[in-house]
């Protein structure tokens, strides 16, 4: 976690903005120990299949079933799915490929999530384009996307979080959770509300996730250059694989 000064007027309660950081970062922290999970079960099974010498497949997934069914049930958070998106042609019979299971109606059943692999199709879900996948990708470190709407796969206003899963240095595909910003928001704002000072915390693109100041609405954006030096504020950025979230402090 880090201090970042844009425009600063000084902030006496800027140790207590400090601690609510600090407690967002552990409250988000199950969500990411979600996912690692998922990227270590899925770094065994390629461990195992070197020591036999032998390909991975499809079918050879299909136990990670077991861990995000236990994972869902065990975190506080409301994770609506988990699990492992592969790499192109990391399979050894399938070009692409989603082992990802999300909550079903039933309470504790969970389904696979079904979406359009033909590369040809109108609905084609291009997941190696989409941030949550290329961004682990090409920068080697877990990334938080969101909140936006999937609109070919859960369709839900999601923020998603990844992971890179890398064996021997071969990308295998990330791991992931995706946890619908109603969920998040019931997580956050509890910390943020305990503070005097209005507080937002916002993601890389700066979009409000959430906020104990009427000033600004779950979704908008913050406008960093509408303020001037009358108007300060800091930011404090998150770390634990979210880095690029910001709680903002406007004084």
């Amino acid at each position: 976690m880090t201090r970042d000064d844009f425009v600063y007027g000084g902030a006496a309660g800027d140790e207590t903005v400090r601690a609510c950081a600090r407690n967002i970062e552990a409250s988000l922290s199950v969500i990411i120990d979600t996912v690692e999970k998922v990227r270590d079960d899925v770094m065994c099974l390629w461990g195992l299949a070197e020591r036999q010498r032998q390909q991975v497949l499809r079918k050879d997934l299909a136990e990670l079933q077991g861990t995000v069914k236990r994972l869902l049930a065990e975190t506080d958070v409301q994770i609506n799915g988990a699990g492992f998106v592969v790499a192109p042609d990391a399979l050894a019979d399938a070009r692409m490929h989603l082992e990802w299971w999300r909550e079903g109606v039933k309470p504790g059943h969970v389904i696979p999530l079904k979406v359009n692999l033909n590369e040809g199709g109108d609905t084609f879900y291009d997941y190696p384009n989409m941030p949550w996948f290329y961004k682990p990708q090409s920068e080697r470190v877990g990334h938080v996307i969101g909140p936006y709407v999937d609109m070919m796969g859960v369709d839900m206003y999601i923020c998603t979080f990844s992971l890179p899963i890398l064996y021997d240095d071969q990308f295998l595909g990330i791991a992931g959770a995706d946890v619908p910003l109603n969920n998040l928001e019931a997580v956050v704002t509890p910390h943020l509300v305990e503070q005097q000072q209005p507080l937002i915390l916002v993601n890389d693109d700066l979009r409000v996730i959430a906020s104990n100041s009427s000033r600004y609405l779950v979704g908008d954006f913050f406008k960093p250059y509408s303020y001037s030096g009358t108007q300060a504020y800091y930011y404090i950025t998150l770390g634990h694989s979210v880095e690029s979230w910001r709680l903002v402090c406007l004084n």
